[in-house]
């Protein structure tokens, strides 16, 4: 993972968040970002792709929540939206269990090892047929984000009997 320290230090960090992410949170996080966003005159496609990064990035992490109601402040999550150089990064961590991070890697790792056009192949039979073999329904929404994103990594680190799972996106601010 990397360091949060560097992260902070080395680029422009224009939103943090770290606490419970429900969809309340979810909408401030978006409204901010976009504000900050259109606030530094950024392109309206770059607006979009990184509004849209951003959602799917937290929608995944409250879909995924499979923790009792009584330990939602245990498991808490962080989102960090920052400003490298010429690029938009997305990061977030959040707790997942073995069973997920099985699906996570299985996922991401079939997403990683497509070209975009296989991509976009997948994500075009997925909405015209309702389904794919490769990747579930679910799942279309991270196709469209490795679409529009120009790269990502993810990492998992042990958290007692679970794991923190990162994921960070890189959107450039130039084609």
């Amino acid at each position: 993972m990397r360091s949060l320290s560097k992260i902070l230090y080395t680029n422009n960090v224009l939103f943090s968040y770290y606490g419970f992410i429900d969809s309340k949170v979810l909408a401030q996080v978006l409204n901010i970002t976009k504000s900050k966003l259109e606030g530094n005159k950024e392109n309206e496609v770059v607006v979009q792709r990184v509004y849209n990064a951003i959602n799917e990035c937290v929608e995944n992490v409250i879909k995924h929540n499979f923790f009792p109601d009584d330990a939602l402040l245990h498991y808490k999550s962080l989102l960090l939206i920052s400003m490298g150089e010429k690029c938009y990064l997305i990061d977030t961590i959040n707790v997942v269990n073995a069973i997920q991070k099985q699906a996570i890697i299985e996922k991401l790792t079939f997403l990683n090892s497509k070209t975009k056009a296989e991509l976009m192949n997948i994500k075009s039979h997925i909405l015209t047929t309702g389904r794919s073999e490769e990747i579930s329904n679910e799942g279309l929404g991270m196709v469209d984000l490795v679409l529009k994103t120009n790269n990502f990594n993810f990492h998992f680190k042990e958290y007692g009997e679970n794991f923190l799972f990162s994921i960070n996106f890189k959107i450039n601010t130039t084609s």
